[in-house]
């Protein structure tokens, strides 16, 4: 569950004579309680580093009170899946409408890139039926050619193939209909009727003047040289200005703006409980414990808002863990397909004209170094690294031994063959080390490439359920580095 919640003010009591909390052993029923006084004052004194307590969610979830904010990408998203979904969410976002807000900055960006999040999706949609077409040409040409003609089994191949027409001929009605799911760019917006209408007097103001907004971005450019988020992930949009009714912004600063617009309401409007839903997943939001407990946010970002906005509650979700949890706690009826489609959007990067990086390090594979790389950033026990494939084993406290492989992208689509085997004896290799109780697979590419996430996640399945791995429970996860020099990467599954 991704999350993060904390609590109150810190205070700690101090007699006249120690520079610590009193302990009164004489009397265990005092001591006791004092104990338990110890934990809550831990909690609220590192509260970035604790889950949150059931009933602070149910607090957090009931209270008619908390606060609901929304970020850019979670509007946008509403864009990137199918009209049942859609439907689906914004029923959800309706039923919560007096606990919405969004930040200025947020309807900013979202005017600035719907049309672009519209038209990209809506084009992808048409595309599939086009795809569709051209794949089924390639394979019918290359089994019908006059070589396959020749052959003895060609009046069989043939018989064949008028059955496989009829059934492509209703896969392409399927996939020439996909379009029908999506917004067309030239009928109504359905997306902006629906956000006008449920953030009409919920969004923040307009900053003053352009001094706030310097001053804003100058603290902002403070933060990033510490690496402190959220932001600093979008600096290779730096210099990237644009003016927004009369105002210039610099789009790497954008996260931070809506960070620095959520605290100051907080503040202001003495909110004690803040629910923040956003689904940008890098890293200068989230902090990945590569354990059990997944992603929770940023402990830093959780003390600020203790910290400058005194809020009692805030806690972080992604789109599609918000919709999960809302069937928990709201009982609302919500769908696997809903929430696999916002998790599906989530992967999808913000729509806008992003630089490509230096083209040495486009035309420059994943390879041994970068597969290294990763491999340590999930395990020490590094077994072996070739050019391809890495391996190691991750043992965990429970004793438990998982098996980490790190496939490069490129050879997994274009050498499948080679990936099969070299796969195959990464395992055994592992298996020869420890037994494995489970298997971690990181499939990594050089940049961002969205359009084929789903492609390599099926393709590696079908792989690694060919190992027929008995009683050993696979995770695959599919990734890209963040940066030219390749230190840093993010993952989804």
């Amino acid at each position: 569950m991704i999350g993060q919640v904390f609590t109150g003010n810190v205070q700690v009591y101090l007699d006249n004579v120690s520079q610590f909390p009193r302990s009164r052993i004489n009397d265990q029923g005092a001591t006791l309680q004092e104990q338990h006084q110890g934990v809550r004052e831990m909690r609220r004194q590192f509260s970035g580093y604790f889950d949150p307590t059931q009933e602070q969610l149910q607090a957090l979830w009931a209270g008619h009170d908390s606060v609901i904010a929304l970020d850019t990408n979670v509007l946008l998203g509403l864009y990137r899946m199918p009209a049942d979904s859609r439907n689906e969410i914004t029923k959800l976002l309706t039923l919560l409408k007096d606990r919405l807000w969004v930040p200025y900055h947020v309807m900013v960006e979202f005017h600035r890139n719907r049309l672009e999040a519209m038209r990209t999706e809506f084009a992808a949609a048409k595309q599939l039926g086009k795809d569709a077409r051209i794949a089924y040409d390639a394979f019918k040409a290359a089994i019908s050619n006059d070589r396959v003609r020749d052959r003895a089994c060609w009046p069989q191949i043939s018989e064949k193939l008028a059955e496989i027409d009829k059934k492509a001929d209703e896969l392409f009605r399927v996939t020439k209909a996909e379009s029908d799911h999506y917004i067309s760019p030239n009928a109504p917006d359905s997306v902006l009727s629906f956000v006008e209408t449920l953030l009409d007097g919920r969004v923040g103001a307009r900053p003053l003047d352009q001094s706030i907004v310097d001053s804003a971005e100058k603290i902002g450019a403070e933060r990033f040289k510490m690496k402190m988020g959220p932001g600093y992930y979008d600096q290779e949009k730096a210099g990237d200005t644009y003016v927004f009714d009369g105002l210039m912004y610099d789009r790497q600063y954008g996260d931070y703006m809506v960070w620095r617009e959520l605290i100051n309401h907080s503040r202001v409007q003495n909110i004690k409980r803040l629910m923040l839903i956003t689904s940008d997943v890098k890293p200068d939001w989230w902090l990945d414990s590569k354990s059990i407990s997944g992603k929770r946010p940023q402990p830093e970002l959780v003390m600020e808002m203790l910290r400058e906005a005194s809020v009692d509650v805030f806690w972080m979700y992604t789109l599609s863990d918000f919709i999960k949890n809302a069937g928990k706690f709201l009982r609302a009826n919500v769908t696997q397909r809903a929430i696999s489609d916002a998790r599906q959007a989530e992967v999808a990067p913000r729509r806008e004209v992003v630089p490509l990086p230096p083209l040495e390090i486009r035309r420059r594979a994943v390879g041994r170094e970068e597969l290294e790389t990763v491999l340590t950033g999930y395990t020490k026990d590094v077994i072996s690294v070739g050019h391809h494939l890495g391996a190691g084993l991750k043992r965990l406290e429970d004793k438990r031994t998982i098996g980490i492989v790190v496939i490069a992208g490129h050879a997994l689509l274009t050498k499948s063959p080679v990936i099969r085997g070299e796969l195959r004896s990464a395992v055994e290799l592992l298996g020869l080390f420890d037994e494995l109780d489970g298997l971690e697979v990181y499939v990594v590419f050089a940049r961002n490439q969205p359009e084929i996430f789903q492609l390599t996640m099926n393709h590696t399945k079908n792989i690694v359920d060919a190992l027929d791995l008995k009683g050993v429970d696979a995770q695959i996860f599919v990734g890209h580095f963040l940066n030219p020099e390749r230190t840093e990467y993010m993952f989804s599954g």
